[in-house]
């Protein structure tokens, strides 16, 4: 069944690739490198600004995003705001705000200095804490066996947090980052955690953890990296449909353009481009233990109004799964020979996205993002050459971002329907890492959809945004997909579950704290609350899940030495 899935539309996408690189010249200089945690109230500040109309080449389908590439950014749209013939207040606190986070990369694109820097220290960029209380049952996915699909839950409404554990009631939170920059060239850079109860042990025993952590060599446009590194790809707000962070990021090698370009030649007219590309190994919770995983993601804009990309991941090898020569690693990595069951299984995935852009309509975007999992050749012949189709599932919405016409009040619309295959795969070659989904956290076989609506409250250098989404799932177990749910793990009687609740979500960011030297720095209080019927397929049970998370972090970036 998965034989030669070919992929067309990706090989020709990183023939274009190619082209670029081998028509650039090589750069000496080079700079920084800095990603910013997903976390950040940063991506919420440009995600307002795009959706104002005040930014043209921001490519939010591959995040994270350089502090450098931000600064850039705050440039630009502090440039359109000065040449647009109707002022945004919001918009002009929000560019205000994002000089002051990112004040040091701003100075150096301003004065022409972002390659060439000198070497510099930053052990303390900032400081965080979070309070977490989380209360009711957890979701687990037992398809039996050793493939199929092994998962569980990390934190009931609280997904996309790196996978830091908790245990039922109070958890805290601790996090620090730094940098370090040596000859202009080279970057590491890190951001860890302690984390709670502190009453208590946690069930995997891990206190601290490397959330995100890298090396980077800079190389013009060009950052190659290694390390753990956060990962969220196209076009979903609520969740990522491809990669995202729900599990914690996993050791690989990575290379991907710092800002967008133009390609070469005739490919110009594609529009601004940008690139992600890694080679990682995954964990040995599971039969094939510690397979590969191969990815790329291309992002262009060719019309002001319209963006598309492609994804595409393969995950091979393994113990037990690498029966295969040289040339077959290989094929397998590249995703042009896949092998067979026999001498190395892989199982793929690939997808493609649209996001389309109505400045008429109060700067309605509209996105739609589709993701197919491995392939069925024999079956469908026609088209399981190209891309994989045996599990097709679906992640689209909208965002009005002037829900009012002065652009306080937005509101979005976002839904996923999630193939019975989704995330699985029949000998061990499953989406997870150390037990966490790795895309959308729901799960196979589910559909969920959320309404959430924002507003903004500003000062001269202050924001605070106020939200309330709405949301409601449903899951089944999977009888109708390669691998059934066994009846011997979750009772006798599997039923459909069904839930619905609300998340509270206030953030305050502030570009000037009045401490530590006016530093900026944000917090955020969330609540959420969800009532589940048959919560893990339990026929006839009720539950209620709970979760209140308070956070706060304090830029300490003023400690910072330059030779």
């Amino acid at each position: 069944m998965r034989s030669r899935p070919a992929l067309t539309v990706v090989m020709a996408a990183a023939l274009l690739l190619g082209a670029e690189v081998m028509a650039a010249r090589f750069a000496h200089a080079s700079t920084y490198v800095v990603y910013i945690p997903l976390t950040s109230p940063i991506y919420e500040e440009l995600d307002k600004l795009n959706g104002l109309g005040y930014l043209d080449t921001y490519l939010s389908e591959i995040k994270p995003i350089s502090r450098v590439e931000a600064a850039r950014l705050t440039l630009e749209a502090q440039r359109n705001l000065a040449w647009s013939e109707r002022s945004n207040h919001l918009a002009k606190v929000l560019v205000a705000v994002l000089r002051s986070q990112l004040q040091d990369e701003v100075g150096w694109l301003q004065n022409q200095a972002e390659d060439g820097q000198p070497t510099t220290f930053h052990p303390l960029q900032s400081v965080g804490v979070q309070y977490i209380y989380t209360s009711g049952e957890r979701r687990f996915w037992d398809t039996g066996g050793v493939g199929g699909l092994h998962a569980r839950e990390g934190t009931p409404l609280l997904p996309h947090n790196d996978g830091i554990p908790t245990a039922h009631g109070s958890n805290e939170v601790l996090t620090w980052s730094g940098w370090a920059g040596f000859a202009g060239l080279l970057t590491t850079y890190g951001q860890a955690a302690i984390t709670g109860p502190v009453t208590h042990s946690l069930a995997d025993g891990e206190r601290f953890r490397l959330i995100n952590g890298e090396a980077v060599l800079g190389l013009g446009n060009w950052a190659l990296s290694f390390g753990q590194e956060e990962m969220w790809w196209g076009t979903g707000h609520f969740a990522a449909l491809s990669q995202g962070d729900n599990a914690a990021p996993f050791p690989a090698l990575r290379i991907q353009k710092i800002h967008p370009s133009l390609l070469p030649g005739i490919f110009s007219y594609l529009g601004q481009f940008r690139f992600q590309g890694f080679f990682g190994q995954l964990d040995s919770d599971r039969y094939f233990a510690h397979p590969w995983l191969v990815g790329q993601i291309f992002s262009f804009k060719p019309l002001p109004d319209f963006e598309f990309g492609f994804t595409h991941t393969i995950m091979f090898g393994g113990r037990f799964n690498d029966h295969y020569s040289p040339p077959g690693f290989l094929g397998r990595a590249t995703g042009f020979s896949t092998g067979s069951p026999q001498t190395g299984n892989t199982n793929s995935r690939a997808g493609v996205y649209l996001k389309f852009y109505f400045p008429s309509l109060r700067n309605l975007e509209v996105y739609q993002e589709i993701l197919g999992e491995d392939n069925l050749t024999y079956e469908v012949p026609a088209i399981g050459r190209f891309l994989p189709f045996l599990a097709v599932s679906y992640q689209g919405g909208f965002y009005l971002p002037r829900l009012t016409l002065d652009g306080l009040t937005d509101l979005r619309f976002e839904y996923a329907i999630l193939e019975p295959n989704y995330s699985i795969h029949g000998d061990s070659l499953y989406w997870t890492y150390n037990g966490w989904l790795m895309g959308d956290p729901l799960g196979p076989n589910a559909t969920e959809v959320d309404l959430a609506a924002s507003r903004w409250f500003r000062t001269r250098s202050d924001i605070t945004k106020f939200t309330v989404d709405l949301f409601y799932t449903e899951q089944a177990p999977n009888h109708g997909g390669n691998v059934s749910y066994p009846p011997s793990i979750y009772g006798p009687n599997l039923a459909k579950e069904h839930s619905g609740g609300a998340a509270f979500d206030l953030l305050a960011v502030s570009g000037n704290t009045g401490l530590l030297n006016q530093a900026p720095g944000y917090a955020r209080i969330h609540v959420a609350l969800e009532c589940a019927q048959a919560l893990n397929y339990a026929q006839g049970q009720t539950s209620l899940r709970v979760l209140a998370a308070v956070s706060g972090s304090l830029s300490m970036d003023m400690l910072k030495w330059s030779f």
